[in-house]
């Protein structure tokens, strides 16, 4: 396994790790001591206590909150069902690991008790919602929000997080690997792709979503892919009238296709020429997100993709 993992590195230290979420959480003071067991910082109109070394930390979502712990070195003790496998396997001692049901909505706070955690981390995203019961769930520990889901940021956020932990080192090293790996595997498929565009969709219900700027188009620019897109909303939704703006598309990742049904066997969507062609690709609903870790196995599927 390659340096592209969260083996080796802990030892962050109490002062620098407060000094970490004070950037990567908004907050710009702090009067808390180097050898302080605690800090606090502000997140918009919010103050919050976060200890400076966790020793037990559960990430409550399977996402930043769990990639974004790794990265960081934290020990993570639990994490939620529906964790990608490329971030599952590099969890150490995964034996002594509690992995507990998802419940965004209706998060299970009497289990999660029992956990004994020092720290949750939780997706930004999920706790500005509200969705998992925020004040409640302060109750049982304090909270970290994490992360900007779905970010073709995805760089800054991941250094700007680890640089306030006082590892701008850790963040150099990982994006140094993630760029070898491009460089590596980006040759393979320009040839394929020269004067081609690719587009991302998912199907919802009867329409399609269009994914134009996010942590995949990203990802699949770093590849040289020309991405489909008009303009910069992350997302434009699509009825079966207007499939035809995605006619210009080559190749088409789509996500859960075999799953979706009527939307992508509809009329519409059979006369697109990726379609006609054979030229959409199933897409990974677990690499839809993330940072280094996933952005690296997303070159991997995206390359064996334009190559089927």
């Amino acid at each position: 396994m390659d340096n592209l993992t969260r083996r080796g590195f802990f030892g962050v230290g109490a002062g620098v790790a407060a000094a970490a979420f004070l950037t990567a959480c908004g907050s710009t003071e702090s009067s808390t001591p180097d050898n302080a067991e605690t800090f606090e910082f502000t997140r918009g109109d919010e103050k919050l206590i976060i200890p400076t070394d966790p020793q037990n930390v559960v990430a409550l979502d399977p996402r930043d909150g769990l990639e974004l712990s790794i990265l960081a070195g934290y020990p993570v003790t639990a994490y939620p069902t529906g964790a990608a496998e490329h971030l599952r396997r590099e969890v150490p001692d995964a034996t002594g690991v509690e992995i507990f049901a998802e419940g965004a909505s209706d998060p299970n706070f009497e289990y999660i008790s029992t956990l004994g955690a020092d720290l949750l981390v939780l997706s930004a995203g999920w706790w500005d919602t509200g969705s998992y019961g925020n004040d409640r769930m302060q109750q049982i520990a304090p909270i970290l929000p994490v992360g900007k889901d779905f970010t073709p940021e995805w760089r800054k956020v991941m250094s700007d997080f680890l640089t306030g932990i006082g590892r701008s080192d850790r963040a150099e090293e990982v994006l140094a690997e993630y760029d070898a790996h491009v460089a590596q595997v980006r040759p393979t498929v320009e040839p394929l792709m020269a004067g081609k565009k690719v587009a991302f969709v998912a199907a919802a219900e009867d329409q399609i979503a269009w994914f134009q700027n996010d942590f995949r188009t990203a990802v699949a620019e770093d590849l040289g892919f020309e991405v489909l897109r008009e303009g910069p909303d992350l997302r434009v939704m699509l009825g079966s009238e207007q499939f035809n703006r995605l006619e210009e598309a080559d190749v088409i990742f789509a996500l859960d296709r075999s799953a979706s049904g009527s939307v992508y066997t509809s009329p519409t969507w059979q006369r697109l020429p990726a379609a006609q062609a054979g030229r959409v690709i199933p897409f990974d609903y677990y690499k839809a997100a993330g940072y280094a870790l996933t952005a690296k196995v997303l070159v991997d599927d995206l390359a064996a993709g334009v190559k089927r």
